[in-house]
C-alpha cells in the first residue's frame, strides 16, 4: 500500500523584497543605484567599468542597467568566459565577490537603521513569527531573524530530522542570507566556534549548542556566522571572503548548491501547508525555480490549501492565478509600512 499523505497542518509565509522594501531596505529595482552610492571609490570604478563592458550604451552617463540582467551576465561571463583574453572585463570573479560582500553590508547597515520599537510591534510580522509557523523568503537581509529576536521568538532555520520547530519559528532563506557562507570560504584563522549549524536554535539571550559543523571537505556546505544584528557585519566581514547570497540571475539551478537542502524543506512545508500567505513577492519571470517550487508544494496531494497573495498591484495577483492556482484569496493593500 502507498505511504499516507502527510496532513496539511502547517501555517506557511513566503516574503518577497516587498516585505523588506516596507521597512526602507531596497528592492530588486533599487539595488544597483543604492549600492552605487554605498560603494568605496574603487569598487564603484570597477562597477562602472563592468557596465561599459556589458552594455553598450554605458558609454552613456548614469546609464544604469536591469539589475536581474546585470548579474546574470556577470555572472554568465565568470561562469564561461572568465580568463579570455583581451575582454577588457578582468577578474569578473573578484567583482562579484566584493559586490556581494557590498550588499551584506548594505542590507546589515539598512537593517540596523530599522526603529527596533516600531520593527518588535510591527503587526503583520508579529503575525507571521509565530512558533510552528514557517518563513520561506527570496530574501538576503536579517530582518525577519532581528524580529524574532526582540520578542524572544527561538527560530531555526532548516528542519532538524525532518521536523519543523513547534518551540520556534522556521526561516528558510532560498536565496541564502548575508551572515551564511560556505565551509570553503570561512577563514581558518577563527575558531569553530564562530559558526553554526543551519539546524541551530537560536534565542536572544540564550545558547543553544548542537553539533557545530565541519569546516573540512571539497564539497560546499552551508553555516551561519554567529552574530547578532549589533556586530554581524564586523563578524561576517572578518569570518568569510564571500556570503553565500544568490544574487538575481536567470537560472539559478547551478548557483544554488549546497541550498537544495532548504529548498527541499521549503517544499516540505509548502506541502504540508493548510494555509500560505504570500507577501512582497511578484512571481518575477527570473524565477521559475521559484514558481516551480510554489505549483508542486501547492498541488501536493488531493488537497489545495488557502492561499492568499498580499500585494497592491493587480498583475501580480493575476499571475499568480495564471501560474500557481486559480483559487487565491487577493489582498491589495500590501504589507504595512514600518
Amino acid at each position: 500500500m502507498p505511504a499516507p499523505e502527510p496532513p496539511r497542518d502547517t501555517k506557511v509565509w513566503f516574503f518577497g523584497a516587498g516585505l523588506s522594501s516596507a521597512f526602507g531596505l531596497p528592492n530588486t529595482p533599487a539595488l544597483l543605484k543604492e549600492l552605487e552610492t554605498a560603494l568605496r571609490p574603487q569598487l564603484s570604478a570597477r562597477l562602472r567599468a563592468a557596465y561599459k563592458f556589458l552594455y553598450p550604451d554605458a558609454t552613456y552617463d548614469h546609464y544604469q542597467p536591469d539589475v536581474v540582467d546585470f548579474f546574470s551576465s556577470l555572472s554568465a561571463f565568470v561562469g564561461v568566459g572568465q580568463g579570455w583574453p583581451g575582454t577588457g572585463l578582468k577578474d569578473s570573479q573578484t567583482l562579484l565577490r566584493e559586490l556581494k560582500r557590498a550588499i551584506a553590508h548594505l542590507l546589515i547597515t539598512r537593517t540596523k537603521e530599522v526603529d527596533g520599537v516600531k520593527l518588535r510591534k510591527h503587526p503583520y510580522l508579529t503575525e507571521a513569527v509565530q512558533p510552528g509557523h514557517v518563513i520561506v523568503t527570496t530574501n538576503w537581509d536579517p530582518l525577519v531573524e532581528r524580529h524574532a529576536e526582540l520578542r524572544e521568538v527561538p527560530l531555526r532555520r532548516s528542519r532538524e530530522s525532518g521536523r519543523f520547530s513547534t518551540s520556534g519559528v522556521t526561516l528558510l532563506k532560498l536565496h541564502g542570507s548575508v551572515d551564511w557562507t560556505s565551509n570553503r570560504t570561512v577563514k581558518r584563522s577563527y575558531d569553530h566556534t564562530d559558526y553554526a549549524s543551519l539546524t541551530e536554535l537560536q534565542t536572544a539571550g540564550r545558547q543553544y549548542r548542537v553539533a557545530l559543523p565541519s569546516l573540512e571537505g571539497d564539497v560546499d556546505q552551508l553555516v551561519r556566522i554567529r552574530a547578532y544584528l549589533g556586530d554581524m557585519w564586523s563578524r561576517v566581514s572578518s569570518r568569510t571572503y564571500e556570503p553565500w547570497i544568490v544574487t538575481m540571475v536567470t537560472g539559478k539551478q547551478d548557483e544554488l548548491g549546497p541550498l537544495q537542502a532548504v529548498w527541499r524543506d521549503a517544499y516540505a512545508a509548502l506541502g504540508r501547508a493548510d494555509r500560505v500567505e504570500i507577501a512582497g513577492y511578484s512571481l518575477p519571470p527570473d524565477d521559475i525555480e521559484v514558481r516551480t517550487l510554489i505549483r508542486a508544494g501547492v498541488m501536493r496531494g488531493r488537497d489545495e490549501p488557502a492561499l492568499k497573495v498580499v500585494d497592491p498591484s493587480p498583475p501580480v495577483h493575476a499571475r499568480f492565478r495564471s501560474l500557481i492556482t486559480h483559487q487565491i484569496e487577493s489582498d491589495y493593500g500590501g504589507v504595512p509600512r514600518a
